[in-house]
Parts: C-alpha cells; sequence; structure tokens
C-alpha cells in the first residue's frame, strides 16, 4: 500500500502531493491482524495479550506458547472459578495436563483411612473450599510460585490452593545432580 492510498477520501491536494516526495514508507500488511493472535505481528503480540488481559502471558517462553496463552485466554475468560480454567491455564503455559484434587480433608482418626500425607487430618467442615494440583512432571520452585500467583485470577474466589504436587522427581540420589534449591522432593 502507497502512502497516498492512505489518505481519507477527502484529502487536498496538498496532502497528496506530501504523500507522494514523503520518505515515510509504512508497512501495512499487519495492521490488518492485529487482533487476531494466530496471524499478529511477534512484535504486538505484548499489546494484544494486554488488550485482552491475557494471564500468563509473560511466562510463555516461546511466541507459539505466547500465541497459545492468547486464543486460550477468551475460553479461560469465560470459564473462570471452574477446574477447567485451572487446567486450561496451566496447560497453555506448557506444564502439561494436570490432576485436581478438591476438598483436600476430612480425614477423621478412625481407623478406616490410612494417613498418606495427601489428605490432612481436618474436618471437612473446614477444609471444604480447598484444592491441590497434582503434576505430571516436576516443576522448579521459581514456576511453583508464579503459578501460586496465577492461580487466584482464574480459580474460584472461594477456594484456597494447599499445594502443588508433582509425581516425578527432577532429582535423584545417584550423586549425579546437586541439590541447589530449584527443586523440592515432590511438592512446591
Amino acid at each position: 500500500m502507497t502512502d497516498a492510498q492512505l489518505l481519507p477520501p477527502n484529502r487536498s491536494a496538498l496532502e497528496s502531493a506530501l504523500a507522494a516526495v514523503s520518505t515515510l514508507a509504512l508497512d501495512t500488511d499487519g495492521l490488518r491482524h492485529l487482533w487476531s493472535a494466530r496471524d499478529c505481528l511477534a512484535e504486538a503480540l505484548p499489546w494484544l495479550s494486554w488488550a485482552l488481559t491475557v494471564e500468563g502471558w509473560s511466562d510463555a517462553r516461546s511466541e507459539e506458547a505466547r500465541r497459545a496463552v492468547i486464543l486460550d485466554s477468551i475460553n479461560i475468560h469465560r470459564r473462570k472459578g471452574t477446574p477447567w480454567a485451572i487446567r486450561a491455564l496451566i496447560r497453555a503455559l506448557g506444564f502439561g495436563e494436570v490432576f485436581i484434587i478438591e476438598r483436600v480433608g476430612g480425614i477423621t482418626r478412625n481407623g478406616f483411612a490410612s494417613h498418606n500425607g495427601e489428605y490432612p487430618r481436618a474436618p471437612i467442615s473446614s477444609t471444604w473450599a480447598t484444592y491441590k494440583v497434582v503434576f505430571d512432571r516436576p516443576i522448579t520452585n521459581h514456576q511453583a510460585e508464579r503459578i501460586r500467583s496465577l492461580l487466584p485470577s482464574v480459580a474460584p474466589a472461594r477456594c484456597h490452593l494447599v499445594g502443588l504436587r508433582y509425581a516425578a522427581v527432577a532429582n535423584s540420589h545417584n550423586g549425579a545432580t546437586r541439590r541447589d534449591g530449584a527443586f523440592n522432593r515432590g511438592s512446591a
């Protein structure tokens, strides 16, 4: 598109002459796709995420992950306050599938339940609005901190996160890895 085509139809002769001799070259091909996360220019993605109030955009590492977070943000906004929104946000950030344990608590000392560390011994009346997120893969302490800060924006307002747990262990006791504080032993 030339600069003269950008001028309105009621342009004056002076404006047309100035546009003809101007050295300003505008590339308007990317402007028509500003509101499309799939086709938007990479330089405009931060502004698109800001306009759509996307949670977790800065935590996405690659351009594809950022586009996926923006695309999922509309569905996440529609279903905020549900376990689906928690799973979708974590999936869009690239952490894979998670399992959510709701109502963490309710084990009493009556001899029928074994205490395995998953559920605290507390009455269900005090722990009904709690949940725990279980990951398939290990997460670092920094990632856990960021997830903890993002979950209240999509989780039900009445619920409280009890913990983040992962089944696979990042460090094994074989001497090949050193403990630098980046990982915990299965929970964060």
